[in-house]
């Protein structure tokens, strides 16, 4: 995703949190990782062509620039906190039909969420739901998509998103820790094709690795 997007949707959601109370703690973590993306109907639609309708297989290829990505910002009060996350997901259509020269959402699949989390003795648990932000860009019967348009730089919200994890924090010094996540995402997403519109749903299962600090 582009940087400087990034960065505006972070700081914006930064300024969209009430003040913590003097008993509340804030938490802020980044993390990398890789996804699996189950089989899902894809279908593409073109002014005056035939549907193309597939069950489309997807690979995240997360340390490909630019690489898959998680950050967010929960705050806590006692065991319960509320959170902003955004997972930085990519897809890259691997079984392309003869129509399809290149379909990918690799500059984001971007899953931007609100969670819920509650902190157990041994693990954290979360449930989230928000909105996807794609990037998409594809060629499809020798058409390319343009990729100016949007609300920032090919960028469009495109559908709902909802996710379920399960967390475990390993404390290092003071209020910085390491840790390890597992996630699932469900997604559908309405997004521009040349001369037409594609629809998908992406089921997929995440793991995380990160580093965060509790202040």
């Amino acid at each position: 995703m582009n940087q400087y997007f990034a960065a505006f949707v972070v700081i914006s959601l930064l300024f969209c949190l009430p003040g913590p109370a003097p008993a509340d703690m804030l938490s802020f973590q980044a993390s990398g990782g890789a996804a699996y993306n189950f089989p899902l109907p894809l279908v593409i639609r073109q002014d005056g062509e035939d549907n193309i309708r597939l069950r489309a297989d997807y690979d995240t290829k997360p340390f490909e620039t630019p690489i898959y990505y998680s950050i967010r910002l929960g705050r806590w009060k006692e065991s319960a906190a509320w959170e902003l996350e955004m997972v930085h997901h990519k897809l890259t259509l691997t079984n392309m039909p003869s129509e399809v020269e290149h379909f990918s959402i690799t500059h984001g699949f971007n899953l931007l969420t609100v969670n819920r989390a509650w902190k157990k003795p041994w693990f954290i648990w979360r449930i989230g739901a928000g909105v996807v932000i794609t990037h998409p860009e594809s060629t499809i019967r020798g058409k390319t998509f343009d990729q100016k348009g949007g609300m920032a730089d090919g960028y469009y919200v495109s559908g709902p998103t909802a996710q379920i994890a399960l967390e475990k924090r390993f404390y290092l010094y003071k209020g910085f820790y390491a840790s390890i996540e597992g996630k699932y995402t469900l997604s559908w997403a309405h997004i521009p094709v040349a001369d037409g519109k594609a629809d998908l749903w992406n089921s997929a299962l995440h793991g995380l690795f990160g580093m965060g600090i509790d202040f």
